[in-house]
């Protein structure tokens, strides 16, 4: 496994044992029985990477799997644009506009039920661009406009909700346009599937021991997590984390807030609040053991080398590896959390590999099941969501009365 879990500070395992025992009996949730046409996606897709702009309508789980997946393989190796428009803001609509002419670019929107008004709205903005569609098979205006269009589309499975959607069309289509191997994601998910839905290998799921970690920390009143991410090639996943948690546990006035940084940026502004504010956090920390550049060294330029530094002079950061220079202001972090005994736990990625990020997907989307499961609540609704949505058309409606 790719994943390694490090847990400090103590908590009393036997308090959720038998929320535990009953969590392992649980029916194998949709995301983790689901089997993608992988050759049919990418057979697809192929036809349409061509497009040197890749223009992405959607919310929530329908964009923020695939740009975990960008950001972890394919941000620093594309020669081709994307944009993701989540947003009816204007200037920002015609700044995509703008950049992107039709002859160049794809149009990606994406709606489960086809019926979300913002991705629509957007739609209408790009008039007249080559669309491909990801929508439900039977109904939603999304369908209805691709049936009219006479365009090609990629469904979505009915029984996998959004947040949970990132091995369907919704992720993997548009991963294929940016030359990511979605086979070997989709085999790192079925690694960590098969560990999860194993009664017998309790010691091996780490997803329901962080889950039950943060939970017991809840009950002695860490309400909120920090979770700075240090690598930027995975801080697209801080979004998708953000949701799993909140969309999945936070009901019934239960539920911790997240909130997601990368790091070490985060150390000049939210160590603040973690280490100085009120003593309700509890840290996750995410980490990467063995980077791409792991020997490329800091140099200091032969007539910058007496400059001083502190009580030394600017020599002495000479031919120590960036990589450990990056441990280094990791590690302080969790040791000074150590030294004033503020509970946190550390994920820790072998590398950055399309194998690993599958792993990290079905564990975060664990991690959520559990974490709501503990709290029994469903981990697959989302009340409040639709509620808000109800409200916007109707102002919509409002309106143009």
């Amino acid at each position: 496994m790719g994943i390694n879990l490090e847990i400090y500070g103590e908590y009393d395992i036997k308090t959720a044992e038998n929320k535990i025992r009953s969590i392992k009996e649980i029916e194998i949730p949709a995301f983790a029985k689901y089997q993608p046409d992988i050759e049919n996606i990418i057979r697809v897709a192929e036809k349409y990477k061509g497009y040197s702009n890749v223009i992405i309508i959607g919310n929530g789980g329908s964009i923020t799997s695939f740009w975990a997946f960008y950001k972890a393989l394919a941000e620093y190796k594309s020669k081709k644009n994307v944009y993701i428009i989540s947003t009816m803001d204007p200037d920002f609509i015609n700044y995509v506009r703008e950049k992107c002419l039709p002859k160049d670019t794809l149009v990606v929107p994406i709606s489960k039920s086809g019926n979300t008004v913002g991705v629509l709205e957007v739609i209408f903005a790009f008039e007249g661009y080559p669309m491909f569609s990801i929508t439900s098979e039977d109904s939603g205006a999304l369908r209805e406009i691709t049936r009219k269009r006479n365009l090609e589309y990629l469904t979505i499975p009915k029984e996998i909700g959004g947040r949970y959607s990132g091995r369907t069309s919704c992720g993997y289509f548009p991963a294929v346009l940016f030359d990511i191997d979605i086979a070997e994601i989709d085999q790192g998910i079925r690694e960590i599937c098969e560990i999860c839905t194993s009664k017998n290998n309790l010691e091996k799921n780490l997803a329901l021991k962080l889950a039950t970690f943060l939970y017991l920390m809840d009950l002695k009143g860490y309400s909120e997590i920090f979770h700075p991410v240090y690598s930027p090639k995975l801080e697209g996943f801080t979004n998708l984390m953000v949701q799993l948690i909140h969309e999945s546990s936070g009901k019934e006035g239960k539920g911790q807030t997240i909130y997601g940084s990368l790091g070490p940026e985060s150390q000049h502004h939210t160590n603040q609040r973690f280490f100085g504010g009120k003593k309700n956090v509890v840290g996750l920390f995410l980490n990467v053991a063995k980077l791409e550049h792991q020997n490329m060294k800091t140099m200091a330029p032969d007539d910058l080398k007496d400059i001083s530094l502190k009580d030394k002079n600017l020599d002495i950061l000479s031919n120590i590896p960036l990589a450990k220079a990056l441990e280094f202001e990791f590690r302080g972090t969790v040791e000074d959390a150590e030294n004033k005994n503020i509970p946190l736990a550390i994920v820790t990625l072998d590398e950055v590999s399309a194998n690993n990020v599958g792993q990290y997907l079905a564990f975060i989307q664990y991690l959520a099941v559990y974490s709501s499961l503990l709290r029994e609540v469903n981990p697959f609704d989302q009340p409040q969501v639709e509620d808000s949505k109800e409200i916007s058309y109707e102002l919509r409606l409002q309106y143009n009365k």
